[in-house]
């Protein structure tokens, strides 16, 4: 099994994160809003998964 490519047209990206591989998450504190970057829970920061089809993975 061949691993996530951004460049392959065989490979899809993340619906969550878009293939970046991480998430920016909206916190709280004291009525203030601040953004953390987290990883993405779907894909586990990879970016995305191969689908099916030939892979050429340079």
């Amino acid at each position: 099994m061949t691993s996530y490519d951004p460049n392959c047209d065989n490979c899809m990206k993340c619906g969550t994160c878009r293939g970046t591989g991480v998430v920016r998450r909206t916190r709280m504190d004291r009525g203030n809003a601040y953004y953390v970057d987290e990883t993405c829970p779907t894909c586990r920061g990879v970016g995305g998964k191969p689908a099916a089809g030939n892979h050429n993975h340079r």
